[in-house]
């Protein structure tokens, strides 16, 4: 029998670019660059409050489908791209997997990430 070769997390070269897609496909994808990060908060702003996240998903409709002002975040970790949920009250997951708060995970080219009720793709230039 041949084993599968787990995926290869998302390596953050110099441009630390990702691409965040709408699982809808009814807009357009959105343009991640972590270069001179070691992080980013990923949430929704609010007429509400003065917070606005580093990537702000209110052009997704993040309000109606359950984002948080600071969700997660998008963390560079030995070189690859993992996200951390902030204890967010509708939660992270990641191909059906329910995150737990405050713990990083790595993301692959082509991942499933689920924040509350929203539905990205995460990809790579690099893949």
């Amino acid at each position: 029998m041949a084993r599968s070769v787990p995926p290869t997390p998302i390596p953050l070269k110099d441009t630390g670019a990702v691409w965040l897609a709408p699982a809808t496909g009814t807009s357009e994808p959105m343009h991640i660059d972590l270069s001179g990060t070691d992080g980013l908060v990923i949430g929704r702003s609010d007429t509400r409050s003065t917070f606005v996240p580093d990537i702000d998903l209110v052009v997704y409709n993040a309000l109606e489908r359950g984002v948080s002002r600071r969700h997660a975040t998008f963390i560079r970790n030995q070189g690859t791209l993992h996200v951390i949920d902030l204890n967010s009250v509708n939660g992270t997951s990641v191909n059906g997997n329910r995150l737990q708060s405050d713990v990083p995970y790595p993301l692959h080219h082509g991942d499933q990430l689920k924040l509350g009720d929203l539905s990205l793709t995460v990809s790579s230039p690099q893949a």
